[in-house]
């Protein structure tokens, strides 16, 4: 594309112009791709050519439609990156000339104003190679086709994800009410996210259907990561009641206690940092494997999560290892059952090694008040008699309050 010096005839004048020439299959496939910004003075005439996409281009762009002399017949300002922009057929567009944005505005572009342009007398010679030229728009969709499928497919995979991501988080809320009602017992909570699941792998209309669809939920579930994240192991430690413990006949196994806690004293345990109600609050962090569906599209999910995985979690990076999407998701409840031991995380108590200390009082300003000017004032302040736009704040003041 070569540059060469034009003029641009508009009703405030003719300005000059450097303009980079399109009118091959290869200077009109890249046109202002991956380019830099244009400068004011700076564009790109592209020649038989009444439409433009802005692919992978880094700035906006003013786009002005030219009939075959060089007439201007239509003028798109800013078109962002991304877009795509057409004359209508029956307005006689030919060329189009891309500008830096801003350019109509500043140039007082209008249909009417005209161009001039060499390429323009070359653009209107008789072309021998009619039919070639005719195919160009083919070859060209041919190479722009693939890139606008890859968005399409990464759009839908990305829908498909969103409405997993709202049946994942039913289940896990409904795993979570298991559990409050169950004692935390994580048998309990997988069944329950199980069952929650099926919707999500199909669902179905008769005993066969929901029983093929409940497989596959099993099978989702049993790849993904379900945690108990309280109560903790050091909850157990410090609230055990085993009074519970022989009434639930569970051995070894410790109770934390549900009933009553709005009558219990809420003191926080140095070696849990929990008081007896933290304790009975049930926290569930899942990760599941949800395998993508879409061609090409999954490939290129899985690439990134691969590329970006942090590596601080092995449940987390094993599914992105299988090529599935971690769709992570935490619920918090209150215990309506007494929660009986099973395999808890351990946490110790946080923040001043699990004893709280009081903060004190907060500070005291000597500043006096400021003086009643808003809507809510239900009494009207005299003008203070120096300056009559001051409200009056003085000892003199026979409506307001001496502050």
């Amino acid at each position: 594309m070569n540059e060469r010096p034009i003029l641009l005839h508009t009703a405030s004048g003719a300005h000059p112009l450097r303009v980079a020439l399109a009118n091959g299959f290869l200077t009109r496939l890249r046109g202002l791709m991956l380019a830099p910004p244009l400068a004011p003075d700076a564009g790109l005439l592209l020649t038989r050519c009444a439409s433009v996409h802005c692919a992978f281009m880094r700035q906006a762009i003013d786009v002005v439609y030219l009939d075959a002399a060089g007439a201007v017949v239509k003028c798109v300002p800013r078109v962002k990156p991304w877009r795509a922009s057409a004359a209508d057929p029956r307005s006689g567009a030919r060329h189009t000339l891309e500008l830096a944005a801003g350019a109509i505005e500043r140039l007082g572009i209008q249909p009417g104003d005209r161009l001039e342009h060499p390429g323009l007398a070359t653009a209107l010679r008789p072309r021998v190679r009619a039919q070639a030229q005719g195919g160009l728009a083919m070859v060209e969709f041919v190479v722009v086709g693939p890139i606008i499928a890859v968005i399409g497919l990464g759009i839908i995979q990305y829908a498909q994800l969103f409405f997993a991501k709202s049946q994942i988080n039913h289940a896990s809320f409904m795993a979570a009410r298991a559990g409050s009602m169950g004692h935390a017992n994580r048998g309990t909570i997988m069944a329950e996210y199980e069952k929650a699941l099926i919707p999500l792998y199909g669902g179905g209309t008769n005993p066969a259907e929901l029983a093929e669809s409940a497989g596959k939920a099993r099978t989702a579930a049993a790849a993904s990561d379900v945690v108990i994240l309280n109560p903790t192991r050091e909850s157990f430690a410090a609230y055990n009641e085993p009074r519970l413990q022989a009434k639930y006949n569970t051995k070894d196994l410790r109770v934390i206690p549900n009933a009553g806690l709005a009558f219990k004293t809420p003191q926080v345990n140095s070696a849990s940092g929990q008081t007896i109600q933290d304790a009975n609050l049930l926290k569930l962090r899942i990760i599941h494997s949800y395998t993508p569906t879409i061609p090409l599209a999954r490939t290129i999910f899985s690439a990134y999560l691969k590329a970006t995985d942090p590596h601080d979690n092995a449940a987390y990076s094993d599914i992105v290892r299988a090529g599935g999407i971690p769709v992570v998701t935490h619920v918090t409840l209150h215990m309506q059952s007494d929660a009986i031991e099973g395999s808890p995380v351990s946490s110790p108590g946080t923040g001043n090694g699990g004893n709280p200390t009081n903060p004190g009082d907060p500070p005291v300003s000597d500043a006096p008040s400021p003086p009643c000017t808003g809507i809510a004032c239900n009494e009207e302040v005299p003008p203070d008699p120096v300056d009559p736009n001051a409200p009056c704040t003085g000892a003199d003041c026979p409506v307001c309050p001496v502050v």
